[in-house]
């Protein structure tokens, strides 16, 4: 393909791309290969950066048909909401880290910082929620006492907006979630993989990370009202068995719930190395029996209507005895997005295979367990990487 003529083209200014908005344009490298289509939005300014460093041309005369080559494939790969995870996974740690050596202490950055990463973590959400969920269930690159406090600020996320809580009562939220157990770091990492029940006086300690929390964060600047009185609350009950006030009812904040929720939701299906997590649709099938007594039985309901019979990051089995994966919900809650990943035979597909859940022959015939094969490449599945 030869050089476009300057006469027919023009270079992008990097003002003219927004974050969070659509492209008005193909975009093309100066070779006059596609690189980003028409109407793509874009999730950061990275993918902005990474764009225009390629070329970031726009050519009206052009072809808009794609040219699928390396330089399309790494925009694309900018764009993959998993990769974006990665980096916010990458940012709690470095935070995380600082309150754990206390190389930040009263310090009003750091709360700032938390602000920030909540904030980032809405905008994931409104980029592609069918995806982000998806990475709650099949995600396991990270170490747990970093992605449980994301992967609660997620389904914190879908309960604070279904409510419709103003902006800024969202942001606390997901600000709690993220920081609800900074009080118990060590503890938590000493408990994750211990089978059995808890111990008398580990229980002790961990009825107390709550106000350890919140004191915590105080003292690292926080002065969110809001977000600290979450932390506090978040292991009460509906029921009064809660700690650390046994209060009931009506008696703490909704958001507080909220949080309790989603932590409850996250620990039911993440694994330990003594046992395997609970299917999203068995996690929510527990919440429903609970709901009205540890937990709220109107943030239970909104929570199963939400993430759906089989919720996105869900394996489930075909009628043809394919095993496929939940990747998008549809207006249809019983007949998902799916992708085959493995053959009736057990074998892997090189690449996932849609199939429309509608059709008798791929309909789905029930839950299963995850595929010990699969290497779960999420970009792939979700179609964020190209073939």
């Amino acid at each position: 393909m030869t050089e476009i003529k300057q006469s027919e083209t023009r270079k992008l200014l990097s003002g003219e791309l927004m974050v969070g908005e659509p492209s008005p344009w193909h975009i093309y490298d100066s070779k006059g290969r596609l690189l980003l289509k028409k109407g793509m939005i874009f999730f950061s300014q990275r993918q902005i950066i990474k764009l225009l460093a390629l070329g970031g041309y726009v050519n009206n005369s052009l072809d808009p048909e794609p040219v699928i080559e390396n330089v399309a494939l790494q925009i694309n790969d900018a764009m993959s909401p998993f990769q974006q995870i990665d980096e916010v996974v990458s940012r709690l740690e470095s935070l995380f880290d600082d309150i754990v050596t206390r190389s930040v202490n009263q310090n009003e950055v750091l709360g700032k910082q938390f602000y920030d990463v909540s904030k980032s973590i809405i905008e994931l959400c409104e980029y592609d929620l069918d995806a982000t969920i998806g990475a709650i269930h099949l995600n396991k690159n990270h170490n747990y006492t970093v992605v449980h406090p994301l992967y609660c600020s997620i389904i914190a996320y879908v309960l604070a907006t279904s409510i419709k809580l103003s902006e800024r009562r969202v942001i606390s939220t997901i600000a709690a979630a993220l920081t609800s157990n900074i009080g118990m770091f060590e503890l938590q990492n000493m408990l994750i993989n211990q089978p059995g029940k808890l111990s008398q006086q580990q229980r002790a300690e961990v009825e107390k990370h709550t106000m350890r929390s919140t004191v915590l964060l105080r003292r690292i600047g926080v002065t969110d009202k809001l977000w600290t009185e979450i932390v506090l609350q978040h292991h009460e009950k509906i029921d009064g068995t809660g700690y650390p006030r046994n209060l009931k009812g009506d008696d703490f904040i909704k958001e507080a719930r909220i949080v309790g929720l989603a932590d409850r939701y996250h620990a039911m299906v993440a694994p330990r190395d003594y046992r395997v997590g609970l299917s999203p649709t068995e996690a929510l099938k527990k919440i429903f029996k609970e709901r009205g007594g540890e937990v709220d039985e109107e943030l239970s309901q909104i929570l199963i209507k939400k993430m759906g019979v089989y919720p996105p990051g869900s394996f489930v089995k075909l009628e043809n005895d394919e095993i496929a994966i939940v990747v998008r919900l549809t207006h249809n809650r019983t007949k998902p997005s799916v992708k085959s990943i493995m053959t009736p035979e057990g074998r892997i597909y090189s690449t996932p295979l849609q199939r429309d859940c509608s059709n008798l022959r791929h309909r789905i015939a029930g839950l299963c367990r995850p595929a010990d094969k699969y290497s779960k490449d999420l970009s792939q599945l979700w179609d964020y990487k190209l073939d």
